[in-house]
């Protein structure tokens, strides 16, 4: 992996996706338009993090999946109107995220990713808006909280992605979170970190990043 510097995007380019770039600097360019910005495994810190909330301002979309425990600043000046965030690490050394700060900041979330610890009563703040969440859980408090507490009255939600400490953890997760939205898949950490070390891609997913695919799907 080699330091990337961004100087330079295309006019009226709206989405960015880089992976396992190393001290990725955003510069001055992405005070553009971009709408959808993917940095997967790029060394992002908090500072990294309120940095692009705040030259970011169209953000619709901000994946930082493996990026050690970023935290959502409590107080911007501006922050961008996201729909899907996915701030999850799947590290060991990585402490469960504020979803406090994260709700407050972001009021309009549909989709969320995080490592959840503590209380989580905030989640329920999403109840109208939140339509995908994906937690790893590492306490028994935090999953009985979520399973009785939070999850009945997040209203709007379609799929449930629990990620558990080991594998001899997911059929007790399978049992607890059963029912609890149409969809629920329960993986544990080590393979989620075994997909994400492999570096796979869709092509599904590669065209549409490259603008091809409605012409991909209409073939």
């Amino acid at each position: 992996r080699v330091p990337v510097v961004l100087d330079w995007l295309p006019e009226g380019c709206v989405s960015l996706s880089m992976t396992r770039c190393k001290d990725v600097d955003v510069g001055d360019v992405l005070e553009s338009h971009l709408k959808f910005l993917r940095l997967d495994n790029c060394n992002i810190s908090d500072d990294g993090l309120a940095r692009l909330l705040s030259r970011c301002p169209k953000l619709a979309s901000l994946q930082l999946p493996n990026n050690r425990a970023l935290q959502v600043p409590v107080v911007l000046a501006m922050m961008p109107p996201l729909r899907s965030l996915d701030i999850l690490c799947c590290e060991d050394s990585s402490a469960p995220q504020d979803v406090g700060a994260i709700v407050a900041a972001f009021p309009r979330l549909e989709e969320l990713a995080l490592h959840l610890g503590g209380d989580c009563s905030t989640l329920t703040r999403l109840q109208k808006s939140l339509r995908r969440l994906c937690v790893r859980l590492s306490d028994e408090l935090t999953a009985a909280e979520l399973a009785t507490r939070v999850l009945p009255r997040l209203l709007s939600l379609q799929r449930l992605d629990v990620i558990v400490p080991r594998e001899r953890d997911v059929a007790v997760a399978e049992h607890r979170f059963r029912g609890l939205a149409p969809s629920v898949v329960v993986r544990c950490c080590g393979d989620v970190q075994a997909t994400a070390s492999k570096g796979m891609w869709k092509v599904g997913t590669m065209c549409d990043w490259l603008g091809l695919g409605d012409a991909l799907r209409t073939e």
